[in-house]
């Protein structure tokens, strides 16, 4: 696949949601990573037991949502210092998809500020 010139877009909280440790799946992977997602996975005490992994895994009766970085689960120390590791020396963008901090423009600054403060001292630039 890499032999094609094909590259990736890295998103941790996509694993988190899967059960996957976001570095394990990271490392190997790191030279061919193109551009990297911030973006947090809430998990919601309890809803697992209910739902379980295959269950409803987004809206109100789901067992997850997405938050902004800094506000889940996702390690960021541990998957920057991954990726300037392994070499990477790309960007890093925040998405923002937390239902939490969005709704108003000051809702979504309020957001962002939150990612920046949880990721400033880690990248680079």
């Amino acid at each position: 696949m890499f032999g094609l010139g094909l590259k990736l877009n890295y998103d941790p909280s996509h694993l988190v949601a899967l059960g996957i440790d976001p570095v394990a799946a990271l490392t190997p992977y790191i030279p061919h990573i193109a551009h990297v997602q911030a973006k947090d996975t809430q998990i919601l005490p309890g809803a697992i037991d209910r739902y379980g992994y295959h269950g409803p895994i987004s809206g109100a009766k789901g067992w997850y949502r997405f938050r902004v970085p800094g506000l889940g689960q996702v390690d960021w120390t541990r998957v920057i210092d991954a990726l300037y590791e392994g070499g990477y020396d790309g960007v890093v963008s925040v998405e923002h998809e937390d239902p939490v901090w969005s709704g108003s423009p000051e809702k979504v600054q309020a957001g962002l500020c939150i990612a920046y403060r949880t990721l400033r001292h880690l990248v680079q630039g």
